[in-house]
């Protein structure tokens, strides 16, 4: 994302908010500058071509391995040696083709098997097992939700259920499979929902809005801020960054927010708070309401200040004021939890995905 000055303060072009597909949608750096649906496409496209290759590369070692046969045949002598030799780059490339195939075709929606299952149910500890007060109130009220759509509610929450308990099984995939089986989980459901339970759009928003919250719920500690990320490091080096520039003042930055004012300086706080309150939440689409909720004090700050409604440029250096105020707990976290585990449709489009995008431009 490119700030630059024009006169006094931060500029953004706001066509640079969008994916540079030009689809129309919010582009994500996590997705280099695509919107999720056009970032899926590009990582499908990549995967099956990844894919091709790999089965081109076993054709070719079943054709040396025929080769190197037929040779051995007219060629007793060296025959030990050469298939030795054979061999070993055999079983290197083949080791090389297994491990990528299994990698993709991995992070499909199989279970374990029936062993795998029970013993995973037995005394591991399992999700069900690790349940909390918040993980009974949503469940009771993801079930309650569900009823009203009676056959369809049923077939949801069988989906559902067995997509939590796959994921049991893949937690050695890499954050990014993991998001990605998250991700084809709401597409097909969404898909599955808007076609044969015939509800409308509108419903479908709100049935995607409570499997976000019943499966995040359960997943969030094995894949907010993962020891396999560099998530963590970031989140250090933000807080470092921004403790260096204590000395930054509203003016340097043309925020056009007067604190001096009691109701200006009531939004001030808020929205200082909303945004540290951020990392307490486990549900992305919470975390990002608390974002949305900031925002939100911010336009209403500099409405307040200036008596006229607030710019895209009155809104940026606005934020990035409140963000070095703030300095939230975890926020390079909170950012890639959001970008992998949201109903991707919420950071496309709306409100939402305008006040996140900006969020992320600030980084």
């Amino acid at each position: 994302m490119s700030l630059k000055s024009e006169r006094r303060g931060i500029h953004v072009d706001q066509s640079e908010l969008l994916c540079k597909k030009g689809c129309g949608y919010y582009g994500n750096p996590a997705w280099q500058g695509f919107c999720s649906k056009c970032w899926r496409e590009e990582y499908h496209k990549a995967r099956q071509k990844q894919i091709q290759e790999d089965w081109e590369l076993a054709e070719r070692l079943q054709r040396e391995e025929e080769e190197a046969f037929a040779s051995s045949q007219s060629s007793q002598g060296a025959q030990s040696l050469t298939f030795s030799k054979f061999e070993e780059k055999k079983t290197n490339e083949k080791t090389r083709k297994v491990t990528t195939v299994k990698k993709f075709f991995s992070a499909s929606s199989r279970v374990g098997s029936k062993k795998e299952i029970q013993e995973a149910k037995a005394p591991s500890p399992s999700i069900n097992r690790q349940t909390s007060i918040e993980t009974d109130r949503v469940s009771k009220e993801f079930i309650e939700f569900l009823k009203t759509f009676h056959k369809t509610g049923q077939e949801i929450y069988k989906q559902t259920k067995l997509f939590l308990e796959a994921m049991h099984f893949k937690r050695d995939l890499s954050i990014e499979e993991q998001s990605e089986c998250t991700q084809d989980f709401y597409q097909n459901v969404a898909e599955r929902v808007q076609t044969r339970g015939k509800v409308p759009p509108e419903r479908v928003e709100k049935i995607m809005d409570q499997i976000e919250k019943y499966i995040m719920t359960r997943l969030y500690k094995y894949v907010f801020c993962p020891e396999t990320t560099d998530d963590e490091k970031k989140d250090l080096a933000i807080q470092k960054r921004i403790r260096a520039l204590h000395w930054v003042t509203p003016q340097m930055l043309c925020v056009p927010v007067n604190e001096e004012i009691p109701e200006v300086s009531d939004m001030v706080v808020k929205a200082i708070t909303d945004i540290i309150e951020m990392d307490s939440k486990r549900v992305p689409r919470d975390k990002l309401a608390c974002i949305t909720k900031c925002s939100k004090h911010i336009f209403n700050a500099i409405k307040i200040t200036k008596n006229e409604p607030a710019s895209a440029d009155d809104f940026l250096p606005t934020l990035i004021y409140i963000v070095l105020k703030g300095n939230p707990p975890r926020l390079q976290s909170n950012i890639q939890y959001i970008t992998r585990f949201c109903n991707p449709s919420r950071l496309m489009t709306g409100e939402d995905g305008y006040y996140f995008t900006n969020l992320v431009s600030t980084g």
